[in-house]
Formats: structure tokens, C-alpha cells, sequence
């Protein structure tokens, strides 16, 4: 995060994929930041802060398609012991106010964060309400039978062998390189 934070509406995830429901925040953070003046920042992590065993895209990949969706900054935290064991309370004040200078939060539903994933949108809520942060969650994206877009979703699709579903979801085709490793994985 070496950038200088400017006020900014801040979306917060792993962004794995960028897919139609992350597309949709950064969306929504669009909006807001257009309607406030501000720049849109996403914050992600140099690597999965779980143990996922395929990472739908490469960190380059992760910020040319966060660029594309509108963000305008794109602040990558190296996702250490330190951050690992840092508390949601700690997270929010020190890197979502402290780094990225929000001034408005977008996140989607089911957002985690902090120690073991000890945080969701009710604390964050009252963190920015504390604060005098906005904050909008966005509601998650379905495809039209009803399935939740998400990166675990489009792993299990990959898993299944259904690439029209993971495409669906991600709203752009699948790379070869992503194809050919569900491929080998599941010969194994």
C-alpha cells in the first residue's frame, strides 16, 4: 500500500475472480464515489488469507480486473502474522481509516474479517457508524435459478466441470490455464 491514500469509498474482499458479485460492489462503490467525490479504492490480500487450494487469479490478474470493474486505486495488503492475528477492530483503524482514508465502506453480505474471521457486517456497521463512516452492503447476486454468485461457488462449478456455470458467475469465460488445472486435478 505504498500509494498515497486519498478519501475514498473503500471495498473490502479477497476478490478472488472479480466475478459478477464483486463487480457489483465495486459498482455500487462507483456510485457513491461519484455522488461524494471520491476516488474508489479495493483493498485485497497478496494471498488467500484461507487455505484455498486454487486461487481463481494471480494477484496482477486480481488488480488489472478490479481496474477494469472501476476501481481506481488498489491497495494489497501482505496478509502476515501480523495481519493474521490482527483483531477487526484493529483492521478497521489502522488499514480502513488509517491507509485507505475511507470515508465509505461497500462490502457484500457475508463479509468476514479480522482474527479468524471474527468480524461481519454487524461490527462493521457499528465500527463505522462509531466513526462516522458510511457503509453499504450489497446484497449478493443470484444467477437465474437461484444459485449465489461467489468464488467458492465457481470452484465447485470448475470442480463439477461445468464451465458454463463458473462463466456465469465470473461474467466472462474461464482462462485455459484455470480449465486445464481443474482438469489435472481431478484426473488425480
Amino acid at each position: 500500500m505504498s500509494e498515497q491514500a486519498v478519501p475514498s469509498v473503500v471495498c473490502l474482499g479477497f476478490f478472488d475472480g472479480v466475478h459478477r458479485g464483486h463487480q457489483a460492489l465495486l459498482q455500487a462503490a462507483r456510485e457513491i464515489a461519484r455522488a461524494e467525490g471520491l476516488k474508489v479504492c479495493a483493498h485485497t490480500f497478496d494471498h488467500a488469507p484461507g487455505n484455498k487450494e486454487f486461487e481463481l487469479t494471480t494477484l496482477p490478474e486480481r488488480e488489472a480486473l478490479l481496474r477494469q470493474a472501476g476501481a481506481d486505486r488498489v491497495a494489497i495488503s501482505v496478509f502476515d502474522e501480523h495481519m493474521r492475528h490482527m483483531s477487526g477492530q484493529e483492521f478497521f483503524e489502522s488499514v480502513v481509516l488509517k491507509k485507505l482514508c475511507a470515508r465509505h465502506v461497500v462490502c457484500g453480505d457475508d463479509h468476514r474479517f479480522g482474527y479468524r474471521g471474527a468480524c461481519g457486517v454487524a461490527e462493521l456497521e457499528r465500527m463505522c457508524r462509531e466513526k462516522g463512516v458510511g457503509l453499504t452492503v450489497v446484497p449478493p447476486i443470484t444467477l437465474p435459478d437461484g444459485t449465489r454468485v461467489s468464488s467458492s461457488g465457481i470452484r465447485r462449478a470448475l470442480q463439477a466441470g461445468d464451465w458454463a456455470a463458473a462463466e456465469s458467475m465470473l461474467g466472462r469465460p474461464i482462462p485455459e490455464k484455470i480449465k486445464q488445472a481443474y482438469a489435472r486435478h481431478a484426473e488425480e
